[in-house]
């Protein structure tokens, strides 16, 4: 969505950027990892690395926008970064619950397992929609 960036500054273009390939690389690791996972039969203390190692973007990514937050003058657009977050937790929120009490009952996939990546995919379009919608 090239075209709902073209009044952003460099600044935000960059951070919008780099937040997005950190987002990306949180579901590529977390689609790999759970993958390796699910078909080797792995020790505890190599669980705890991939444990460790899925989290690394997240932290990344959590620094990275609290970077851009300080750094960013308009306080409107600040705000739809903010926003556009608690709407991406929001839609976690309510499907994790939503799964947690269908889940005994189905054979559903899990939903613990993507919820980082619904996450990542809500607020990104929530942003875009915003930043679309402010054009």
């Amino acid at each position: 969505m090239q075209l709902c960036r073209r009044n952003l500054s460099t600044y935000q273009r960059r951070s919008m950027r780099t937040i997005e390939i950190l987002m990306g690389l949180c579901i590529a690791l977390s689609i790999v990892l759970q993958a390796i996972l699910e078909r080797h039969n792995l020790s505890m203390v190599t669980r705890y690395g991939i444990a460790v190692l899925s989290i690394a973007p997240v932290i990344a990514t959590i620094i990275v926008v609290a970077r851009y937050l300080r750094g960013e003058n308009d306080e409107y657009l600040r705000n739809l970064v903010v926003e556009s977050m608690l709407w991406g937790l929001g839609i976690v929120l309510v499907a994790d619950t939503f799964f947690s009490y269908v889940q005994p009952y189905s054979s559903l996939i899990p939903f613990g397992n993507i919820s980082l990546d619904i996450f990542i995919v809500t607020s990104s379009i929530t942003l875009e929609v915003k930043l679309w919608g402010n054009r």
